[in-house]
């Protein structure tokens, strides 16, 4: 098994009015690990995480992220541990600031970088870059790269899909719904 997922992050002061127009709804569950196929949480260190299990979410496709980013910064993260997939990239004011992605199908090696990339890149890469050498390199039978897109997402956010949610408050995520327009008509006609 392993994980296929896009989780996203905002900044607490916007993350309601992003949910909103995201369309997401709470369902009244909680979870102690996101299983349900969306869910959200808030971190104290001031971000808000949203989760969807599955990789590249339909509503967080780069044409959203640029909508969306209009008001807040969205930090998105993908992770396909299947073929060793991952990246991380900010938007910001309508537009992608930076992007780290690594694509691990044909082994650890594969970087790619765009943009301004955030202070803490540069020593996370070296690290990682060291533990995959002193594994055997591309030969080794780990993937270090792969964290590198992760890591630096973890750097600014506090958080990292597969690690101790120490930073995850009341120690639950929220189940959420994604209202379709069916749902957003009745939802107006029952308001009135």
């Amino acid at each position: 098994m392993g994980f296929s997922i896009s989780w996203c992050a905002v900044r607490e002061a916007g993350a309601d009015q992003l949910i909103q127009r995201l369309g997401l709804l709470p369902t009244g569950e909680t979870e102690g690990f996101p299983e349900s196929l969306i869910s959200t949480g808030k971190l104290d260190t001031g971000w808000r995480v949203i989760w969807h299990n599955k990789y590249e979410c339909p509503y967080l496709r780069p044409e959203d992220l640029a909508r969306l980013s209009t008001d807040h910064e969205v930090l998105l993260c993908l992770v396909e541990e299947h073929v060793m997939a991952s990246s991380s990239e900010l938007w910001s004011g309508g537009k992608r600031k930076w992007w780290i992605s690594h694509e691990g199908e044909n082994g650890p090696k594969g970087l790619f970088v765009d943009g301004d990339l955030p202070e803490a890149f540069p020593a996370i890469r070296k690290e990682m870059e060291e533990l995959q050498r002193a594994e055997g390199g591309d030969a080794a039978g780990v993937d270090y790269i792969f964290e590198i897109p992760l890591k630096v997402a973890q750097s600014l956010v506090g958080f990292k899909h597969d690690e101790t949610y120490r930073h995850l408050i009341g120690g639950h995520f929220i189940v959420m719904s994604r209202a379709t327009s069916k749902t957003s008509i009745i939802s107006r006609l029952l308001k009135r």
